[in-house]
């Protein structure tokens, strides 16, 4: 497969020579104000479903959330390793490669989504009390499940798989469009659904419709967007551009499922600090849950951020232009931590205020509180260790990227929480996220230091 040709149509002048600021802001803007979106399009369902006074509808929504955020793992696997791929082929100004591992991503992508789609379609039943149902929201989660997850499994994985991919040649607005038009639709039709076309008691069906309806528009844009840019260099629909030649499967996957593994891990890592946090009461649940909420902020903006500038600085690792990459690293680092830094002050100075916007009862916002204010000290922090990994995913430093992600959630805050809840009782579960964060934080250091020296040595060996 001939992979060295000129690139002809693709402007790379975003990537290569913009200013700084510019090509940061270009790119992470869109991405930063669709993480905000999906913050009220994932909190859309629940509210709207809350109106009914049903706790076994609520339950069946909160039992659902693990298992739908896999398909987000799936759309990470192959977008974000995809994204990284990508990008450093068009630095190394090699696009017929960028193109070929465009389509293994998009077509592999959407099959496993498939894969997914049947495999809940099948074992829906089984699977509904192991992940927490019981029969008053077993028929709830049963149809929710159906609509979302196998309906549902190709244009919500696709939707945010496409996002990635188009990112990564440098339409971040058309991305963050198509990414946004889903929650800004699901956050629209989920009363149409719910409470018009609908009869009483099938609320998390039209929940469930909702979302699905909402993401497959997403999808159709997407498609639509790849269609009439088919004379892109890149940017293909057409499946004779597959190819799982020259290493592209094992390029996309050891960095996607770092990406992967991270969400699940967080997934994995919410769910051990509810059912940890429950003993103590629903009260402390409802804190507990409601400090996440409103930390989801700083988070997701920091995600947005990080994900926007990967495509920035893959292009410049794979074109060998390192002061670049190190510029847009710093000030992305810079802006990134100025901003959660930012929300550390305000999160621990009004955490009463924040709780109370979100629940009135006296017990929660106490709870809530005291949450806030422990976690927000992990705000600057995590942004620091979002960038880290994002360095790793955007060079291709697949070993270096497994471990912080697998080191940020799961692996160090997990045993800190039963550590710490043995010393210090409750509190102690909601400070093992900011001493996680600080051990990975170090450890994103030592791997940094390590990269650098590596750099250091090629930089040397090809001036001999």
């Amino acid at each position: 497969m001939s992979r060295n040709i000129p690139v002809q149509s693709h402007d790379t002048a975003l990537f290569g020579s913009a200013p700084i600021p510019v090509a940061v802001m270009t790119l992470a803007v869109p991405t930063i104000i669709t993480q905000l979106i999906n913050i009220v399009y994932n909190f859309a369902d629940t509210w709207y479903v809350g109106r009914t006074g049903s706790a076994a509808m609520v339950a069946a929504l909160a039992v659902c959330m693990p298992v739908f955020i896999l398909m987000s793992a799936i759309a990470n696997l192959f977008g974000i390793g995809g994204a990284s791929v990508i990008s450093r082929a068009l630095g190394r100004k090699e696009p017929l490669y960028a193109r070929h591992a465009f389509s293994f991503c998009l077509y592999t992508g959407l099959a496993v989504s498939v894969l997914f789609g049947l495999f809940i379609l099948l074992l829906r039943g089984r699977l509904i009390p192991v992940i927490g149902g019981d029969d008053q929201s077993y028929a709830f989660i049963y149809d929710y499940m159906f609509w979302t997850m196998v309906v549902g499994a190709v244009p919500t994985v696709g939707n945010v798989l496409c996002g990635h991919l188009v990112r990564s040649v440098g339409a971040a607005k058309e991305a963050g469009f198509g990414m946004s038009m889903g929650g800004v639709l699901n956050i629209i039709l989920d009363p149409l659904f719910m409470f018009v076309i609908l009869p009483p008691g099938r609320e998390v069906t039209g929940a469930a419709i909702a979302t699905c309806l909402s993401n497959t528009a997403a999808f159709a844009y997407f498609l639509l967007y790849l269609r009439r840019h088919r004379s892109h260099p890149v940017l293909t629909l057409s499946i004779r551009d597959f190819s799982a030649r020259d290493r592209i499967p094992v390029n996309v996957i050891s960095i996607g499922v770092p990406a992967a593994l991270a969400t699940t891990m967080a997934m994995l890592s919410n769910i051990t600090a509810n059912s940890l946090v429950s003993e103590y009461g629903s009260a402390a649940v409802a804190g507990m849950g409601v400090a996440k909420k409103i930390n989801m902020l700083a988070f997701n903006t920091t995600m947005g951020l990080t994900q926007g500038v990967l495509p920035l600085l893959g292009y410049n690792f794979g074109a060998g232009n390192l002061r670049r990459m190190k510029k847009a690293i710093f000030f992305t680092g810079i802006t990134g931590l100025c901003f959660n830094l930012l929300c550390t002050i305000v999160f621990r100075s009004f955490a009463p205020e924040l709780v109370r916007f979100f629940i009135a009862e006296s017990a929660s916002v106490d709870f809530g509180s005291s949450f806030l204010r422990v976690i927000a000290l992990a705000t600057p922090l995590a942004s620091l260790s979002y960038l880290t990994n994002t360095v790793f995913q955007a060079s291709g430093r697949r070993i270096s990227s497994f471990l912080l992600s697998v080191l940020r959630k799961g692996c160090m805050d997990i045993p800190l929480m039963f550590l710490f809840k043995s010393m210090m009782g409750m509190y102690g579960i909601v400070w093992a996220t900011p001493t996680a964060e600080t051990g990975s934080l170090a450890v994103a250091g030592v791997l940094i230091l390590l990269m650098l020296r590596d750099l250091r040595k090629d930089n040397a060996f090809h001036r001999q």
